[in-house]
């Protein structure tokens, strides 16, 4: 029988936050549940420089709180899948990043397994919003269409 934990080991994630023991946290958690962290790092330029390093690219990036440098990624990578983890929840924050390109925006006092359903989620070319914003997400894709 397939848990589906097998499959997870072939989803690599990479983690920017400027905050290590945060970025620290996030990474032991998906490492524990059964994730690749391709890499980690605190900013923007260094997660360019490590993706031009890389042969393999992220499934997942997780990008915490910084929304510049989740900008800066979608545009010199549109189909990178980045996901936002941030305790934003205003209507501004939340479509300003879902114009951006993000596929997928966390809120982080949700429960903490919520990044790693994200990230399972933005891995099988899903996207996902943490329930607390879903409105301002499900009102943003109708104005799109």
């Amino acid at each position: 029988m397939n848990t589906g934990k097998d499959n997870k080991s072939n989803v690599c994630v990479a983690v920017i936050d400027d905050n290590a023991q945060l970025r620290d946290m996030s990474v032991k958690q998906l490492e524990k549940s059964g994730y690749t962290v391709l890499f980690q790092t605190g900013n923007g330029q260094e997660a360019l420089q490590k993706l031009k390093e890389h042969d393999g690219w992220p499934d997942v990036c997780i990008i915490e709180e910084d929304f510049a440098t989740a900008k800066l990624l979608l545009e010199k990578h549109p189909d990178l899948k980045v996901l936002i983890s941030s305790t934003e929840d205003d209507d501004k924050s939340v479509t300003d990043m879902l114009k951006a390109g993000v596929s997928g925006y966390v809120l982080k006092f949700a429960d903490p397994e919520e990044m790693v359903t994200a990230v399972e989620a933005l891995s099988g070319n899903k996207k996902y919003f943490s329930v607390g914003i879903s409105r301002i997400a499900t009102e943003y894709f109708k104005s799109q269409s």
